[in-house]
């Protein structure tokens, strides 16, 4: 049964605060969070209960969803806000 493990409940790194398996397995529309396997793979056997339900072409897809090098989103962070003082430093 897909809704098997839907009332589990771990705190999301993304959004900061506790969420269930329902929402990363629909995030309350029809995807997968792609964060899925990384984040439920130590409460329970995630890989093998996503295969099962909905393939292994699903599982392997969200393996190798490239993940953003986290140095890189800071350094874009930080050249973006560079650029935005400059911008409001330019303007009179």
């Amino acid at each position: 049964m897909l809704e098997e493990h839907d009332e589990r409940r771990r705190r999301c790194a993304r959004l900061g605060h506790e969420v269930t398996f329902r929402y990363c397995r629909t995030q309350e529309g029809e995807s997968l969070c792609t964060r899925i396997l990384d984040c439920w793979w130590e409460t329970f056997g995630v890989r093998a209960f996503l295969a099962e339900h909905l393939g292994e072409d699903e599982v392997r897809r969200l393996q190798e969803h490239e993940r953003p090098d986290k140095r890189l989103s800071i350094l874009r962070m930080l050249e973006e806000a560079r650029r935005r003082i400059g911008d409001s430093e330019a303007d009179p």
